[in-house]
């Protein structure tokens, strides 16, 4: 019977220890897997701040500590672009058929003409069907963008079953239409768009920092040291100005969803107008200082 209960307390034992043992594997395991996924988030936060910083000012990296300052608002800025990407739609198919057959499509461009001398003029595209084979490469992929105008116009209208003349219209105008980064997939060109809207949103930056320089030095009167010390000039001054630049990312860049229903001459027309209409929903990047552009993906089969 001792023998019996023995053998029960020593089973018992085992099993605690093995629960034990996995338990602690478990934590071990779990440790590593987490000072690894921190490790890789420091190596990409470190390659994020450094080409933010080699695009904007390397001036900065005189600063003692500049990675650390900058890497938690440039990761915020970094993610927000992400975020802001994730948004635009997937790509659409754009050629000669889809001015019949897609109402956005067939409001963006005046006719299919258009659509043709768009992909003949693009040195981007003529550059990537040059490097790219037809067989290995049946689809291109492609960011298109526009800009958007409309104006107030008097035409033609129908109210109820009367012709009406000299009629306050809204008219919708798309222009300056451009294919940007040319890739061979969908998800190259996913990346692409993430990379060009950092570029971007970096490029602003750069610009508006050093119009803020320019317009220091000109408005200056005080040359002396002290002066000098406290000026952007001073890359700590520079980069602390920077700092607070940056710290609401959507104040820099910022997406908007606009529906539209429009004639087929791009008139805006009211829910319940009957004629023939286009339809759709597009997407904008709105820049900071009010710069606005349609972005749309784009697929092209060759």
């Amino acid at each position: 019977m001792n023998d019996t209960k023995r053998t029960r307390e020593a089973s018992s034992l085992r099993i605690f220890f093995d629960e034990q043992m996995d338990h602690l594997h478990n934590l071990v395991s779990s440790l590593n897997s987490h000072i690894h996924n921190e490790m890789q988030q420091a190596k990409q936060d470190k390659q994020i701040v450094e080409s933010f910083v080699e695009a904007s000012n390397i001036k900065m990296r005189a600063v003692q500590g500049y990675a650390d300052k900058l890497r938690q608002q440039v990761r915020a800025l970094y993610q927000h672009i992400l975020q802001i990407a994730n948004e635009i739609p997937a790509p659409i198919n754009l050629n000669l058929e889809a001015f019949g057959t897609n109402e956005l499509i067939n409001a963006l461009f005046v006719s299919s003409k258009d659509i043709e001398k768009l992909f003949a003029t693009s040195p981007d595209v003529n550059a990537f069907l040059r490097n790219h084979n037809q067989d290995q490469v049946p689809i291109m992929y492609a960011l298109l963008t526009a800009d958007r105008s409309e104006k107030s116009t008097l035409g033609i209208a129908m109210q109820g079953d009367r012709l009406m003349r000299e009629v306050p219209q809204q008219a919708v105008n798309f222009s300056a239409h451009k294919i940007h980064t040319p890739c061979a997939s969908s998800t190259e060109l996913s990346s692409a768009l993430k990379e060009v809207l950092f570029k971007r949103v970096v490029a602003l930056i750069r610009q508006e920092m050093t119009s803020h320089i320019n317009n220091q030095s000109f408005n200056m009167g005080n040359n002396s040291y002290e002066a000098k010390v406290n000026s952007l000039a001073n890359p700590d001054v520079y980069l602390n100005t920077l700092l607070k630049y940056i710290e609401n990312p959507a104040d820099l860049l910022s997406i908007e969803k606009t529906h539209f229903k429009l004639s087929k001459l791009g008139i805006k027309l009211q829910d319940d107008d009957q004629q023939s209409t286009n339809e759709f929903d597009i997407h904008e990047l709105l820049w900071r200082g009010n710069i606005r552009v349609m972005v749309l993906p784009i697929s092209h089969t060759r």
